[in-house]
């Protein structure tokens, strides 16, 4: 078996079929899988009698399984190595996608998301890697990469769904979870047969040389104890894992309830509301390809992290509003959702920079379990919301969390000076 060593020499060799591009692209078709079912779900939900409570539940039980398994998976791809990890997670979402596929009761639904959810991991299990093989001045643009793959993927996917929409009538629900396990049992195939084979990440040689060894030694006994908790001493790295919770409470609100927005105030059905997120989808792959690494170079992480989170809030502001006026709802939603998915590259580079580099998996895990949190209260949040208030109350709730998210990052600023950027020369060596 290889070491992690030839792993991280293998990200070095451009080409079409280097392990750094295997690795996005098994992510890209595992969320084109994930996006396919992401615009038909507020309407199956409706089929069976549901509404706007049961929906954000339906989003929030698959976060709340992946909140469980996110560290879990993390931890499991420290010892058994990533490649091990990614088959597993998507293999095992494709038999949730069959699952899915043959529901015949909102039971069935709830289940086979709870299944989903389980195998979530392969988002962090990806991001460790990337992390693995990256220097930390790269970071933040490794981090982009695997943003551009979410941004794709969710663009694919309801474009997908739209198109199955439009043809399939009835059959919509089976024929796009199907379609989503066949995407998510290729990328298990690619995986096994493309990416080389890595070992666990337990050679001292890979921890960071900066670091004390009282550090490197305190970070060990945390794997070895399972202590995952402890990651979350200081009020530095609760207040930066707490972000994790605040910035995607907000997105997957956004995210949960926009085909019920949709459907309540301009009577949209599934096509439009699949056409919407993939625009929405295109948006962040251009922010994440063109915009985040340079914004990060400039301003740093923290900086960066504000203008995402200012952005979010003006796109708000314009559906609460602006709620009648096309144009401006095509503008504020990807807005919004364009300006919440730029925290993703920039806090996960954050917890990379702030861990010994041979217990990133688990950390990023942990930090994937915090966002997975905000993914359970966001959607069950904002579903109650808009039972009770009405259409317009999820997005003011997600402004109150956006906006707690700007207070940190002004904290962050006034407590840490800005460093120097790194030359952008240097990032160019990770080949990505």
């Amino acid at each position: 078996m290889q070491g992690i060593g030839s792993f991280h020499d293998g990200l070095m060799v451009k080409g079409f079929m280097s392990p750094a591009f295997v690795l996005l692209l098994c992510l890209f078709i595992d969320l084109v899988g994930f996006g396919i079912i992401l615009p038909i779900l507020p309407f199956i939900v409706q089929s069976f009698g549901g509404g706007e409570m049961t929906g954000g539940l339906l989003f929030g039980i698959y976060a709340g399984m992946a909140a469980l398994s996110g560290p879990l998976w993390g931890r499991l791809s420290d010892r058994i190595g990533r490649k091990r990890a990614l088959m597993m997670t998507l293999f095992g979402a494709g038999i949730s996608y069959v699952v899915l596929g043959l529901a015949h009761s909102l039971l069935m639904v709830f289940i086979a998301r709870a299944l989903s959810g389980a195998m979530a991991g392969n988002v962090g299990v990806v991001m460790a890697a990337m992390a693995d093989l990256t220097p930390n001045e790269g970071r933040t643009k490794a981090m982009s990469m695997i943003g551009v793959s979410f941004g794709l993927g969710f663009a694919a996917g309801p474009g997908l769904a739209a198109l199955v929409a439009s043809f399939a009538g009835a059959d919509a629900l089976a024929l796009s979870a199907f379609a989503a396990a066949a995407l998510s049992f290729t990328a298990s195939i690619l995986a096994l047969t493309r990416l080389p084979s890595d070992s666990a990440r337990h050679d001292p040689a890979h921890a960071d040389s900066n670091r004390p060894d009282s550090s490197r030694h305190d970070d060990e006994q945390i794997i070895r104890s399972r202590r995952f908790l402890d990651f979350l001493r200081g009020p530095e790295k609760g207040l930066l894992m707490l972000q994790f919770v605040i910035a995607s409470a907000a997105q997957s609100m956004i995210f949960a309830m926009s085909g019920f927005w949709a459907n309540a105030v301009w009577g949209w059905n599934e096509r439009q509301v699949g056409f919407l997120m993939m625009s929405v989808g295109l948006v962040v792959a251009f922010l994440q390809a063109f915009v985040v690494a340079r914004l990060a170079d400039r301003y740093g992480e923290i900086r960066t992290y504000m203008i995402a989170l200012s952005a979010s809030i003006t796109g708000c502001i314009m559906v609460l509003t602006l709620p009648q006026h096309l144009i401006a709802v095509l503008i504020a939603f990807p807005l919004m959702m364009g300006g919440l998915t730029l925290y993703f590259p920039v806090l996960n580079s954050l917890v990379s920079q702030r861990n010994a580099a041979h217990v990133q998996g688990a950390a990023l895990g942990l930090a994937n379990g915090f966002s997975a949190i905000g993914r359970v209260i966001g959607p069950t949040l904002g579903g109650g919301l808009m039972m009770l208030y009405g259409p317009k109350a999820p997005f003011f709730a997600a402004m109150g969390f956006t906006s707690l998210g700007v207070l940190w990052a002004i904290r962050e600023i006034r407590r840490v000076p800005r460093a120097p950027s790194p030359p952008r020369r240097r990032s160019r060596k990770t080949g990505l």
